[in-house]
């Protein structure tokens, strides 16, 4: 007699592949995206759907593109830059990412930006010209941290934000 050697389940905590190879579904109660030594983390106490699109590289591969795309499912999105130094170049990334023909059907009717980076600017005009533009256009927030706190993804969404 032959026995059956069956797979072992898939744990509900495990991320799946959605449609597409550049983003992942997880329901994890911290979401995280990281590249290079910076990370953003995203609080998800309930373990809703979280999806995770690697938007760098892999949606788009040509122009300024950000890093990651966040986005609870049927609420909102946010687009993160995972940044050294160049805030400037940062801001141009998330908003050029945002408009980008492949990106925007990915997004979720809200969106925000997030910028984490090594050191913050003291006076930056490009950051004070982004959120006047992600207020004005988007009608969201537009933040750049440098720290490793636990974001709220709804309240990165918002102006008064991230926290």
């Amino acid at each position: 007699m032959t026995k059956k050697i069956s797979k072992k389940p898939t744990s509900p905590r495990s991320p799946k592949v959605s449609g597409d190879s550049c983003t992942i579904v997880v329901s994890h109660k911290l979401v995280k995206v990281e590249e290079n030594k910076r990370k953003a983390v995203f609080r998800n106490p309930e373990s809703k759907e979280y999806r995770i699109t690697k938007v760098d590289n892999c949606v788009v591969t040509e122009g300024p593109r950000t890093d990651y795309l966040v986005s609870e499912k049927g609420s909102v999105s946010v687009l993160v830059e995972l940044k050294g130094k160049d805030v400037e170049h940062a801001c141009e990334q998330l908003f050029a990412s945002a408009d980008h023909a492949s990106v925007r059907p990915l997004l979720e009717s809200r969106i925000g930006f997030v910028i984490v980076c090594s050191k913050y600017p003291r006076f930056d005009t490009f950051v004070a010209k982004a959120k006047n533009t992600a207020a004005k256009r988007y009608k969201s927030g537009f933040h750049v941290i440098c720290d490793q706190r636990e974001l709220d993804i709804i309240r990165a969404v918002a102006i008064d934000g991230p926290y």
